[in-house]
């Protein structure tokens, strides 16, 4: 029982994490746009959940965080959740890189993850439909939201390392307790 009330309570923040980043990222950031784009909030949570637990919790973050999307905003159902699925296992290779004082890091493979996303996107929803101005979408879409996503993240950084690093002491209360 004291094994399972962790994991429980891991998945229901986390949960909520990812539904309050959503309907912020649909509402509020979505009305406050710099140069045509808003910030990637979801990408922030799965790439912070990738390299901060590693890639099993970034694949699972990022699948149900595109799972939303899909829901909600995707056009060939599925496309996001493989999307963020894949860049929250990406993302979880550098867990052992990452160190929660030093931002620089986590800043930047938030920019990759963005810019990987973007340039993803494009090929998917515009490429193939023969728009090929490939300059104008990275000028105008694909840096300015990475670049936002990453001033967001500098915000949201120590709220998400303090929860990570709360439920990261109380997984580890309670296996020290069961044990």
């Amino acid at each position: 029982m004291s094994k399972v009330r962790p994991l429980i309570r891991r998945i229901l923040i986390t949960a909520a994490m990812i539904i309050v980043l959503f309907l912020l990222q649909g509402t509020v950031f979505s009305r406050l746009t710099l140069g045509n784009a808003a910030p990637n909030c979801l990408l922030i949570l799965i790439s912070f959940a990738g390299f901060t637990r590693g890639r099993k919790e970034g694949m699972i973050v990022g699948f149900f965080s595109g799972l939303l999307m899909d829901l909600f905003f995707g056009s060939w159902f599925g496309m996001y959740a493989l999307i963020y699925m894949y860049i929250g296992f990406i993302n979880g290779f550098f867990r052992k890189v990452f160190f929660g004082d030093d931002m620089k890091l986590p800043l930047l493979f938030i920019g990759v993850s963005d810019l990987m996303y973007g340039y993803i996107i494009y090929f998917f929803l515009f490429f193939t439909r023969q728009r090929t101005d490939v300059l104008f979408y990275t000028l105008n879409i694909i840096m300015p939201e990475a670049v936002y996503s990453i001033l967001l993240a500098v915000i949201l950084y120590v709220p998400l390392l303090l929860i990570y690093n709360w439920l990261g002491k109380t997984d580890q209360r309670s296996t020290k307790s069961f044990v």
